[in-house]
């Protein structure tokens, strides 16, 4: 598997997952691909790749994607920076779920380090102790498989910012009859607004989120995806078991 993650003037954090992912997890079994995203500090130590400029969130998705599809792996994870995780085998057992379960597109549960939580409810870990099949996922910890990243191919650029991604990728997967899963079984720790609260980026929180959120309802509205979006959103709002 391709083991993924991007950074961007978050050194620390870089370097602290992959410590997590050495813990417990045969690496040599996989290819580890940390990418700076242009950053103007300090480099993770970790870094196996360098881009000159900041092209965002969504932009290193496609970038990524690229270079998995040039290997011969058969899934690829994109790791969040600011995750928070304890246990051994992991990426085994991420794998193993996926397996078992015939899905294309998967998540551990996730849970944000304070009182508010994910916003699409069918992230929180519900205690089922099974993966739970839903329309799509949040993309904190995204794995794909290779016959959906084939059937991608390439986020749309208006999506550079990252918001949007997530359900780009759940339309897709429904339309070419892929399964979609998030495990209660496994859950992850998100430290919350990461790249705001260290400074990474010089922009304030509020303006980012305004103009990710204007780009990807702008997007989905003018496309053909937009009644499917609108339905996501609703699923994902007031998801329960």
């Amino acid at each position: 598997m391709l083991v993924s993650t991007l950074n961007y003037n978050q050194p620390e954090l870089t370097d602290n997952l992959i410590k997590q992912l050495s813990r417990g997890n045969d690496l040599s079994q996989h290819e580890i691909m940390v990418v700076d995203n242009g950053s103007t500090k300090t480099l993770a130590t970790s870094t196996t790749h360098r881009l000159e400029e900041n092209i965002f969130f969504g932009g290193g998705m496609n970038m990524i994607m690229e270079y998995f599809l040039s290997t011969n792996h058969d899934y690829f994870v994109l790791f969040n920076n600011d995750l928070i995780f304890h246990g051994p085998r992991l990426l085994e057992n991420m794998l193993q779920e996926m397996k078992t379960n015939d899905l294309a597109l998967y998540s551990p549960a996730i849970t944000n380090t304070g009182a508010d939580q994910c916003f699409w409810k069918q992230m929180w870990n519900w205690g089922t102790g099974t993966v739970r099949q839903v329309p799509f996922i949040d993309f904190m910890c995204p794995v794909i498989r290779r016959d959906l990243a084939e059937y991608i191919v390439k986020y749309p650029d208006e999506l550079f910012l990252g918001w949007g991604p997530d359900f780009y990728t759940g339309i897709l997967a429904q339309r070419g009859g892929f399964n979609v899963g998030v495990s209660d079984n496994i859950t992850l720790s998100h430290l919350v607004s990461q790249t705001f609260k260290t400074g990474a980026i010089e922009v304030k929180e509020s303006d980012f989120c305004a103009q990710a959120d204007g780009n990807m309802h702008n997007f989905f509205l003018n496309s053909e995806y937009n009644e499917k979006f609108m339905e996501f959103r609703q699923l994902g709002s007031t998801y329960e078991i």
